[in-house]
């Protein structure tokens, strides 16, 4: 936790040293058309591909898919806290389906299993973001950010003769985004974050098993595109690339969770409610 303090305090120094940096974009303030996308009420449709790895016992698992989803989203670009751009954020993320499964089953009378078929899998996705809006010009701001969440995957590999596995983790870490504005109306963006992956741990009822995790890190890289209808209508787009590790578990009850690796990524549309 050390270490997610000093990238929390890295993020604020950063936001403090651009704010000296652009003293003239300053005093002009965000770009209207930034602070409008960056405020708003959104929901999306998503699609997002998984990679999942992991290997124990001289053997791996790997699971991949496409799933649909949807996203829910709100934020906020304006003044607060006695400064001028303050930024807070909330998005939920969530995808569910059938992934391929290529690996074993464990806790079977013959031991480890050959099992090469698909399992249902859901997966949930919320963070929250508080940042500052640092205008470079008056096409551009870049708003670093803190950021916490948490993040879970339930799955069911076997079906009704298999067992069903439960993984979470809370997030924290920091990033930050660069705004465009094309346009009156049109506004670009590119993100990216760094995560630590705390707290995290995975169950297995059927199995006996449940383990905690040690932290691991989660990063993520994001392009974006909101197109203002009118004075409170958006529709917008993005694409994000997701990828973290979970760092494996100690032996309980004759089982253990193995290192992972797991890659998403999503895209998404959606439209959004703006306030004016």
């Amino acid at each position: 936790m050390a270490a997610v303090t000093r990238n929390i305090l890295c993020a604020l120094g950063l936001a403090l040293a651009l704010a000296r940096l652009a003293p003239c974009a300053r005093a002009q303030g965000v770009n209207p058309a930034i602070a409008a996308a960056e405020t708003r009420v959104s929901l999306g449709i998503t699609a997002t591909g998984y990679s999942y790895h992991e290997g124990f016992d001289n053997t791996s698992d790997q699971e991949s898919g496409v799933l649909p989803g949807f996203s829910l989203g709100a934020s906020r670009l304006g003044p607060a806290l006695g400064l001028p751009d303050v930024y807070t954020g909330v998005v939920y993320d969530f995808s569910g389906g059938a992934l391929g499964y290529q690996g074993y089953l464990q806790g079977t009378s013959q031991g480890l299993v050959p099992y090469d078929q698909s399992e249902a899998a859901r997966f949930n996705h919320v963070e929250v973001q508080l940042g500052v809006a640092v205008p470079l010009s008056h096409a551009v701001s870049v708003l670093p950010f803190i950021a916490a969440g948490y993040q879970s995957w339930s799955r069911n590999i076997g079906g009704s003769g298999g067992y069903g596995s439960f993984y979470h983790a809370a997030l924290a870490g920091f990033g930050a985004k660069l705004d465009y504005a094309a346009t009156g109306r049109l506004v670009l963006s590119a993100s990216a974050e760094g995560l630590a992956v705390v707290g995290g741990g995975v169950s297995a009822p059927a199995l006996g098993f449940s383990g905690s995790f040690g932290t691991s890190g989660e990063e993520a890289v994001r392009l974006g595109a909101d197109w203002r209808l009118d004075n409170v209508w958006h529709v917008f787009a993005g694409l994000e690339m997701r990828h973290f590790n979970y760092a494996g578990s100690k032996p309980s009850n004759g089982f253990y969770e193995p290192t992972s690796s797991t890659f998403a990524a999503r895209g998404e549309m959606g439209v959004a409610f703006g306030f004016p």
